[in-house]
């Protein structure tokens, strides 16, 4: 409290002069004038003093006040100097006198004018800023307000966002058990079709596969319950990544055996090879693996209805005679062989070699008549010009109930001999039943079915229209020095029809890289490089794959992204080493530049890529697609020297090639 009262004592008497500083300017002022004039003889020396109580009035007081105060103390001082000039002069004139005086006035006015306005300026300025520091003021409040209202609302926030968290998972976790149950219960593909609301009930054309275990009933006679399980497990394991990475969907398990269609529920005009491969492939596990059985495996081709069964428990399947004509196949079919009908068989001829076997009929007493048949079938497989042969051939036909054979085997005999009668008729009869038949019959409805036995996939490098047998004997033992797996590229193959296109184009790039001096250990990367360069084409859209006419840009955008998918799975695949990835990601440049964006042009280009460019060139037009026929050798080797004038191929690499195979027999 002592310390406090000094303190006040100052504060009030700093508020009494400010209240008051008017009376006591004009009281100052006086008392001034009368000190200085009647105390003091040096009048003019005390003048500038009221310099002083002049700049208070304007500070205090304002501009108008403190002239108005400067007019009246030279007012006082002009008054002092009429009434007693002697009192100033000191050596000095009387005019001289007057002029200082007024001077000194002037100043004294200006003086006030100037502090007056600046404080009054000041005054404006601390008002506003006190209007700015009041409206801050009541911003801060408000600002505190919305913050305490907006941690309110972030509290309830958080705890909506709880629950919103809390409500994701529950449904991401039914989801998952839904998703799971779907994939239990129904192939991927399909069940993928399903929550996305894609799936439809539709015909179409498919390949039926039935794989059955030989002897797997006395098998699991003979064994406890755990070991039954535990090696079909073990079987089903193996083979179910088999069926799907030949894109099959796996219709159902009937026991020991499995149901499986091709072609749906996703399209793929490559369906028949699918599936005749995917069997081929079971056979190799299951002779590879040491099972304690065999498996028989039948495949029938056609017009199915395909869609979800069922009411509250649905599955996708598929309904028709080919369903029927896949499972006899497979009863009739030898352990450890695959049998496909006739339709499957025209579709994977190309690829596969297989091998005619009697028809399977639903009558027993035709047994004799298939026999018959198969002979003069060989016969004339050997001699095609018999005509006496092919009569026969149409007449067991006829008795078969295959008018349409029957009719093709008679005009060849008439093309044979055109005189005969006996052929005349038989052709007429024949002709007659098939346009009685096309009213009638629908494909696949057939009490026989022409079965045909697997043998094995065809070998293209064996093929002497596009390989020379020069070039061949010189090269085929580099087939063995390719590190990578056949099956990782086989399945991609299949998509469009390339079956052995990743080794012909390794073995060329080898050939190539060879013939242009290129050191071993690259040599040994450039075949790698082209083994692998195409097994990111299963990114491209399948129809993409197929298409007869020519992309589109965005098309084209979709097709080249498959060499950096390449690369990738390489990578996965543990193929590390950086020469061979950039080969395979520059395989597809063209040599000018164009063609990819941001791509490499002329000797920037690996080595390897030009070498594989021109390889896979070659080996795509020399090679039968499903909708194209394959190009003959010199055809092939003229459009690549006309794509070297394009600017797509490298001269070099283009000019090696043709000195390889162009002129060797």
């Amino acid at each position: 409290m002592e310390n406090e009262n000094p303190t006040r004592g100052l504060q009030r008497a700093g508020n009494y002069i400010h209240e008051h500083f008017e009376s006591l300017f004009i009281l100052v002022t006086l008392v001034a004038v009368v000190l200085i004039n009647f105390f003091t003889s040096q009048k003019l020396a005390f003048l500038d003093f009221f310099f002083l109580p002049i700049i208070l009035a304007g500070y205090y007081l304002g501009q108008r006040k403190a002239v108005m105060g400067a007019v009246l103390s030279l007012l006082y001082i002009v008054l002092y100097v009429v009434y007693s000039p002697e009192s100033f002069i000191t050596d000095t004139t009387t005019m001289t006198l007057y002029l200082r005086v007024a001077s000194w006035g002037g100043f004294l006015i200006l003086s006030g004018a100037v502090v007056g306005g600046l404080h009054g300026r000041l005054k404006i300025e601390m008002d506003a800023s006190h209007v700015l520091v009041k409206n801050l003021s009541a911003s801060q409040q408000e600002l505190h307000r919305a913050n305490e209202a907006l941690e309110e609302r972030s509290k309830n926030l958080e705890v909506q966002t709880q629950e919103l968290q809390e409500s994701k998972r529950s449904i991401e976790m039914l989801k998952t058990k839904v998703e799971e149950t779907l994939y239990a219960t129904m192939d991927s593909s399909v069940a993928k079709l399903v929550i996305e609301g894609r799936l439809r009930d539709e015909k179409r054309e498919v390949s039926v596969m039935f794989a059955d275990i030989v002897g797997f009933t006395s098998y699991s006679e003979e064994h406890p319950p755990e070991v039954v399980i535990s090696e079909l497990n073990r079987y089903l394991r193996a083979v179910e990544p088999i069926l799907l990475s030949y894109r099959g969907h796996i219709d159902k398990y009937m026991g020991d055996a499995i149901m499986c269609e091709f072609g749906a529920p996703e399209d793929y005009e490559t369906y028949r090879l699918h599936g005749v491969i995917a069997g081929l492939k079971l056979q190799e596990h299951v002779k590879k693996a040491n099972y304690p059985w065999q498996l028989r495996v039948g495949i029938a081709s056609g017009s199915t209805i395909t869609g979800l069964i069922g009411t509250k428990r649905r599955t996708y399947t598929a309904i028709g005679d080919s369903v029927n004509t896949a499972s006899r196949l497979e009863r009739s079919c030898s352990p450890g062989s695959v049998l496909i009908d006739r339709y499957t068989n025209d579709g994977i001829c190309h690829f596969i070699e297989t091998r005619r076997k009697l028809e399977l009929t639903k009558d027993s007493n035709a047994a004799s008549k298939e026999r018959e048949l198969e002979e003069i079938l060989v016969r004339l497989k050997d001699n095609d010009d018999g005509a006496a042969e092919h009569y026969e051939a149409g007449q067991i036909y006829l008795s078969l109930g295959e008018p349409a054979e029957a009719l093709s085997h008679f005009g060849r005999a008439l093309q044979r001999n055109r005189e005969n009668d006996k052929y005349k008729l038989a052709y007429a009869e024949a002709g007659i039943q098939v346009s009685e038949q096309e009213g009638i019959t629908i494909r696949g409805k057939r009490n026989r079915v022409e079965a045909y036995e697997v043998i094995k996939l065809k070998d293209t490098f064996q093929d002497r229209k596009k390989i020379p047998q020069t070039f061949y004997n010189d090269f085929k033992f580099v087939e063995n020095l390719i590190q990578i797996p056949a099956d990782v590229t086989l399945p991609v193959e299949v998509l469009d029809g390339s079956i052995g296109h990743s080794k012909v184009v390794a073995i060329l790039s080898y050939a190539l890289a060879g013939q242009l001096d290129v050191p071993e250990t690259e040599k040994m990367n450039i075949l790698q490089a082209g083994f692998a360069a195409d097994i990111g084409k299963e990114i491209v859209p399948y129809h993409l794959l197929h298409r007869r006419g020519s992309l589109t840009p965005r098309e084209m955008l979709l097709v080249q992204q498959h060499p950096m998918e390449s690369t990738r799975l390489l990578k996965t695949m543990g193929y590390t080493q950086d020469s061979v990835i950039q080969m395979v990601l520059h395989s597809h440049e063209h040599f000018n530049g164009s063609g990819y964006p941001n791509g490499l042009s002329g000797n920037a280009i690996p080595i390897g890529s030009r070498v594989i460019a021109v390889a896979d060139a070659y080996d795509a037009l020399t090679s039968r697609r499903p909708h194209r026929d394959a190009w003959e050798r010199s055809a092939a080797l003229t459009e690549l020297q006309y794509g070297v004038e394009r600017g797509l191929y490298d001269p070099e690499v283009v000019q090696t090639l043709v000195g390889l195979v162009g002129g060797a027999s």
